[in-house]
């Protein structure tokens, strides 16, 4: 009966969740706007980037003295705690996080569309993706106001473990002025993905993909300089707003 499942609902809303984090990741931002835009509520933990998290197998990482989650270092991690204050169980990777939330619940996010174009925009190896880490990997490490970098370990294990795959802090920064002048041109192309001014959606309702793709958007919102279609920031802004969750366009890095 609908009464029923309506407290129980109410219930379930109520569940103690914990969700272990860092700011700047994409995937545990996933998590987190399915979690606002559900408006179910959770107690935010943030780690710093050098945090081991228990696994001792990462080198130049550092007991940050939490409890221990996987035992591996990576997050986002979601806890279940009973009503006795005890941990029940402990969730890991951001879309079998999100599966479980849509099973309990009965009003379940608009399904991945699959679109091409929007797979070929946010590709890893595409212009999106490599302005990205241009314009983000050398700025994130100055927002030291932030829990992922305050400890000098944060951000020289980050800057080791990216130089490790390649990446060149120094060409990132000498090429930064013609990166900032690409993603502007991105964006640009980005704003006709939308399939309306609130969501990648014709409907305007955020869905699935919009969970996929906002975190990688909001990645960007941290380099000054870049220049936003009014469309394209609009939406960004108003999707992180309704689920509570920042952005860095308060805290933008030259």
């Amino acid at each position: 009966p609908p009464v029923s499942s309506a407290i129980k609902m109410q219930q379930q809303t109520k569940l103690p969740l914990r969700l272990h984090v860092y700011d700047h990741c994409p995937f545990c931002i996933r998590v987190e706007l399915a979690l606002g835009l559900k408006q179910t509520p959770y107690e935010r933990i943030v780690y710093g980037y050098g945090d081991k998290l228990g696994d001792d197998s990462k080198v130049g990482c550092y007991d940050g003295g939490g409890a221990v989650l996987t035992g591996k270092k990576e997050l986002p991690v979601l806890e279940k705690i009973g009503p006795d204050g005890n941990r029940e169980w402990l969730k890991a990777e951001s879309l079998d996080i999100i599966e479980w939330m849509e099973a309990e619940r009965s009003d379940r996010f608009r399904e991945k569309s699959g679109r091409e174009d929007l797979t070929a925009f946010f590709a890893t190896d595409g212009r999106f993706k490599v302005n990205q880490r241009i314009l983000s990997r050398p700025r994130n490490l100055k927002l030291t106001h932030l829990k992922d970098w305050s400890r000098e370990e944060d951000r020289a294990y980050a800057k080791a473990k990216y130089e490790k795959g390649g990446f060149d802090y120094a060409a990132a920064e000498a090429g930064d002025a013609e990166s900032q002048l690409e993603m502007t041109k991105l964006l640009e192309e980005a704003s006709i993905l939308l399939g309306s001014d609130t969501s990648l959606y014709e409907d305007g309702v955020l869905g699935f993909d919009d969970l996929l793709y906002l975190p990688e958007f909001r990645t960007v919102t941290v380099a000054k300089g870049v220049e936003w279609p009014d469309r394209l920031r609009k939406y960004v802004v108003s999707a992180h707003s309704k689920a509570s969750v920042g952005t860095y366009f308060d805290h933008q890095v030259e």
